[in-house]
């Protein structure tokens, strides 16, 4: 179970990571991947889902406005 968690947390990470380039428009700095590794770690499944789909909204609009 806690290994199932592990991998739902590393593919929330990686899609947040993958996002966040994609609205940067360039990769990410190691120390930008620590600190939102560092932010999102304190928020339970559910926050995280929140705030994956508050930045594919945010991402999506963006795009749509360029």
């Amino acid at each position: 179970m806690d290994e199932l968690k592990a991998q739902d947390r590393e593919n929330t990470m990686m899609e947040i990571y993958s996002i966040l380039e994609g609205g940067l428009q360039r990769e990410m700095h190691q120390s930008e991947y620590k600190l939102v590794s560092e932010w999102v770690s304190g928020f339970n499944l559910e926050e995280r889902a929140v705030i994956l789909n508050l930045l594919k909204e945010l991402t999506n609009k963006h795009i749509r406005i360029d």
